[in-house]
Formats: C-alpha cells, sequence, structure tokens
C-alpha cells in the first residue's frame, strides 16, 4: 500500500519513525520528507532556513517552491491512503482535504488538534501510531541471529 503522511515539521521524528515502519512492513510511504524543503541535510539549520527563506521571498515565481507543490500533488495522486498525523499544521490539513478530494482514504492517527476541521473526512481514527501500526499488515518477524 502507498501512504502520503501530512505532518508539520514539528512532527519530524514521529514522522521518521512512521515511515520506517510502514517500510519495515513492505508498504511505500511519503512526506515532507521527501519533497526537497525538509531541512534534513548535513548544512547547518540556520544556512538551510536562510535558503529556503529566500525562497520564500518570491515564492509566486520560485521553481523550489513549484516543484514541492508537484511532487506533493504527484504523491497525494499516487496514494492509496493519506495519515493524517496530529498534532496537524495548515498544509498537512489542506494536503488530507485534497486526498479526500481525490478520493483518497484518509485516516487520523493521534489527538485531533482541530476538532473542528477535520469533521468527518477521517475514516479511521487511531489515538496512537502504535495504535494504527498494530492495525495494518503485521511487521515482519525479525532475522535470527545467525543469519546477520
Amino acid at each position: 500500500m502507498k501512504f502520503f503522511i501530512a505532518s508539520p515539521w514539528r512532527n519530524k521524528e514521529t514522522v521518521k519513525e512512521l515511515e520506517s515502519a510502514l517500510v519495515l512492513r513492505g508498504h511505500s510511504a511519503w512526506s515532507f520528507l521527501d519533497n526537497g524543503a525538509n531541512l534534513c541535510t548535513d548544512t547547518g539549520i540556520m544556512e538551510e532556513f536562510k535558503k529556503f527563506g529566500l525562497s520564500m521571498t518570491n515564492w509566486e515565481s520560485d521553481p523550489l517552491i513549484e516543484n514541492i507543490f508537484k511532487s506533493e500533488i504527484q504523491a497525494l495522486k499516487d496514494c492509496d491512503t493519506l495519515i493524517l498525523l496530529e498534532p496537524s499544521g495548515h498544509s498537512s490539513l489542506a494536503e488530507a482535504g485534497i486526498a479526500y478530494g481525490m478520493g483518497k482514504r484518509v485516516v487520523l492517527v493521534g489527538l485531533v488538534e482541530h476538532p473542528e476541521v477535520v469533521h468527518l473526512i477521517c475514516e479511521s481514527r487511531y489515538p496512537t501510531v502504535e495504535a494504527f501500526l498494530k492495525d495494518i499488515d503485521p511487521c515482519p518477524p525479525p532475522i535470527p541471529e545467525k543469519i546477520r
């Protein structure tokens, strides 16, 4: 199954863990970590923010912003299910709405921060990442020590 994880930068570590857990289970996952604006490089964070900040100055004509938009729309088209990982942000709520409008399954994971926005677009709701993972394909058994 192909998942799109919609979540803000403040959830970066949880997004990384969820993406890894899904791949371990044989699924594919896409998130902001894959769109070219994730600030996950070896460069210092301030240099990355400065570079991205310059892009935000001319966002209407900046090819970086256009490429990020195009890659996210393509990932939404390609996914089977969007995971709205709470706490959500404005972009992740917009992505969830776009996915819902495309007829994609939308799953809520975490405690809802903006219930007035989420409404009934989420087909399933899970209080934690662990609860969600228990409900999908089981994790493969660990590799025996002798094989490693």
